[in-house]
């Protein structure tokens, strides 16, 4: 253990300097040299011994958690640790010079960091030893994924890189929250703090990341801790040159720093800098610091596979920054060897006693896994929509409108009636910022489908704006400006595209709540238009649904309109759900004009809330259940049926998350007969979830025959041939329906 060396050391230095601490950091330590008083410098000008004693215990306590992880492995009391030994002093320091209140998130090598932000050991070994107390996550997360909000940590993931993009999205909206809300959850002048390995510069959302800070001047401190070790693959493989810093400098407006991240006194110089840096406007910093790695990647790594022993035992006897500052604290004069002695002692005694008592703690409750999936809590939702919307009329209600048109109205009257509304995507806002200002004369776009448009110049360039081709970047930024206390409602032009942000989309944002055991959420909705019915001018990447993967990840709602009015129903009850609601819109049926898809706008107390259906017709020969765009072709279908003597009825299920189970089984119940109907391909679409509903009633499954029309397992083809013959067509409903009624005599 590298701790050993800094035994050693203690044992033979004892007192020999005979030198007197001087408190007074201004005048520096002094001891006899030839027989008269020399002055050294002052360690810091602005640390004193207090502080300096405050860094030390928090570098021991971090190394000797460390130690005390891989134990209880041994003793298959835990299962997994990721060491931050050779970082103590830089995320000492990082912990020193940031306010209580800059939010933090980081990665697993910040133990250093949380220690001195106010966790404790025994919080951490709470969740080392997976118990249901562990207050970061009720023993659901791996040890080192802290999350605190009262300390303002927010809630660590394992994929490398993945809160880079939150990050600088929590930095934008930090920044933003005065002029916009007045106060947010942090402060206006907050830095955000986030922390990559070298190794993690080759993610692209850290690329994303630097450039979201870099356009919106957000005050980001990016930590690049260089160990120069990515699990066993050294930098000079990873990185072109092999310096990973060099891949940065000369980026317009990001300010690269460098420093020595074992030393204590030059890691808390730059990161000083750092943050006056970021609060003082000039944007994002990017400080490198050259670290160490003393111990293997995680538990499950053993680096004596391919790292030379000399090589570490160099690092651990001249660099390892524990033994660094305590050399230098003694010659300093600032400690002698027996207090730095009972300083580990001490804190060994803090430790053992923390693992005697949670190793009494219960494990995972594993009754409450499925609790805070979903932050979705309908009387605290229909509460905050009647205080937000009461005395505010819909000036279009009662107008026949398209779609489109519905939910722009819809869209207008929420950014009026919620000032936390926030919007962003690709080709959103009416014009560029700079256009806005230089040429309002300009009519502006408004989104690929003109579905925003107008919404810029009523409400400002700071709430709705265009984003870079990215979409990582447009859903992983509304993490952050939700947590901030925003409401992002976000743009991705096509289903088809929103794949960019999978890692962000359901890694991040769909487990956020889950996995802080609810002390977390991030309330968005991400707008999509989707599928296809356009003529077959798509193809694969504009004319498809997919709303099955998106099924698959608890934590995200869906929700489909089919028609005018209930797309605003349906956009007003995802803005107050209080979850992440993926709003999936059929572009085919934007405009489309018939009996069905033309409706007066609502009132403003229409609301669809999650788990909400609509039902047409009352006929018990068959039940055709269907959302989306097939809702209209199924509704045609039901009227030709009635000329065949078959009376059905359409159960329109508006959420696909959650499923309106009741109104599923009843309409199963009632008719016997059931056709499901989905765009989505039939394996793992939709329509199997739907279906799963009635199989899973024994009842039920006796006595209902259930048939499902889907779109071929193919990719959609290209021109209308190719895409009629991939999509479910009415012919194929009215031909799928005639055969099930066959199957027995009508009731």
């Amino acid at each position: 253990m590298a701790l050993d060396a800094l035994s050693r050391y203690l044992e033979q230095a004892g007192d020999r300097a005979g030198w007197r601490r001087i408190v007074d950091n201004s005048w520096g330590p002094t001891r006899h040299v030839n027989g008269h008083h020399e002055v050294f410098p002052a360690y810091h000008p602005t640390l004193s011994v207090g502080d300096l004693f405050e860094l030390y215990r928090a570098m021991v306590t971090s190394r000797r958690i460390d130690d005390r992880e891989l134990m209880l492995q041994r003793q298959g009391q835990a299962w997994f640790s990721a060491s931050g030994a050779g970082k103590e002093a830089a995320l000492a320091a990082a912990g020193k010079v940031l306010r209580p209140t800059d939010p933090i998130w980081g990665y697993y090598r910040d133990r250093t960091l949380v220690l001195m932000r106010g966790v404790t050991p025994r919080e951490m070994l709470l969740q080392s030893v997976g118990a249901a107390s562990d207050p970061a996550s009720g023993g659901r997360q791996m040890p080192e994924h802290w999350g605190s909000p009262e300390r303002a940590i927010m809630t660590y993931a394992s994929p490398v890189g993945i809160q880079c993009i939150p990050a600088a999205g929590l930095a934008e909206a930090c920044a933003l929250s005065e002029k916009l809300i007045g106060r947010g959850r942090y402060p206006a002048d907050s830095v955000v703090y986030t922390a990559v390995g070298d190794g993690t510069t080759a993610e692209g959302e850290f690329y994303e990341s630097l450039r979201a800070a870099i356009i919106a001047r957000a005050p980001l401190l990016v930590h690049l801790m260089d160990d120069g070790f990515g699990i066993s693959v050294p930098v000079s493989e990873q990185v072109p040159g092999g310096d990973v810093a060099s891949l940065f400098r000369g980026w317009p407006n990001l300010t690269v720093m460098e420093n020595d991240g074992t030393s204590v006194r030059d890691s808390f110089d730059a990161f000083t800098r750092a943050a006056d840096s970021c609060r003082s406007g000039r944007g994002p910093v990017l400080l490198r610091s050259k670290v160490l790695r003393l111990y293997s990647h995680s538990s499950t790594d053993d680096q004596r596979k391919y790292r030379p022993k000399a090589d570490v035992a160099i690092e651990v006897e001249e660099r390892d920054p524990l033994l660094r500052f305590a050399r230098e604290l003694i010659e300093y004069g600032f400690a002698s060897a027996d207090e730095l002695r009972e300083i580990s002692r001490t804190i060994d005694a803090e430790i053992l006693a923390a693992v005697d008592d949670v190793l009494q703690a219960p494990k995972t409750d594993v009754s409450r896994l499925a609790t805070n999936i979903y932050a979705w809590d309908p009387p605290r939702a229909k509460a905050a929509f009647a205080a937000a919307t009461a005395g505010r009329p819909s000036p279009r209600a009662g107008q026949t409108l398209v779609m489109a048109d519905a939910i722009t109205a819809c869209l207008e009257e929420l950014m009026t009636a919620l000032p936390q509304l926030v919007m962003w995507g690709e080709d959103v806002a009416d014009l560029s910022r700079g256009d806005y200002f230089r040429n309002p004369g300009l009519e502006g776009k408004g989104g690929v489908f003109g579905i925003t448009k107008g919404l810029q110049r009523k409400f400002g360039p700071d709430r709705v704006s265009n984003s870079p081709i990215a979409e990582a970047s447009i859903v992983g930024r509304a993490v952050g400006w939700s947590l901030q206390g925003f409401l992002p409602i976000v743009e991705v032009q096509f289903r088809d595209y929103l794949n960019p942000a999978w890692q962000q989309l359901v890694d991040m944002v769909a487990t956020l709540s889950w996995r802080s055991d609810g002390r977390f959420t991030c309330p968005m909705v991400i707008r999509m238009a989707y599928g296809g019915y356009l003529g077959g001018a798509g193809a694969l990447w504009h004319s498809e649904s997919a709303n099955g993967p998106l099924l698959h990840h608890p934590g995200l709602r869906l929700c489909v309109p089919s028609n005018a009015e209930d797309a605003v129903g349906l956009l007003r009850a995802a803005a107050f759900s209080g979850d992440p609601v993926c709003y999936c819109e059929p572009k085919s049926r934007y405009r489309f004009r018939d009996e069905f898809m033309e409706r007066k706008y609502p009132a403003p107390d229409f609301v669809l809330w999650p788990g909400t259906s609509r039902r047409y017709g009352d006929g018990k020969d068959l039940a055709i259940l269907t959302y989306g765009t097939t809702t209209n072709l199924c509704y045609r279908a039901m009227q030709a049926l009635r000329s065949d003597g078959i009376e059905s009825r359409l159960l329109d299920l508006c959420w696909l998350n959650p499923l309106d189970q009741e109104a599923i089984r009843a309409a199963a119940d009632e008719c016997g007969l059931v056709l499901i109907v989905d765009e989505d391909r039939r394996t793992c679409g939709a329509g199997a979830a739907i279906a799963d509903v009635i199989y899973r009633d024994r009842a039920l499954r006796r006595r209902v025959d259930v048939e499902r029309v889907a779109a071929k397992d193919c990719r959609v083809s290209y021109g209308p041939v190719g895409e009629r013959a991939i999509l479910p067509q009415m012919e194929d409903i009215l031909r799928a329906a005639r055969d099930l009624v066959k199957l027995r005599p009508r009731r």
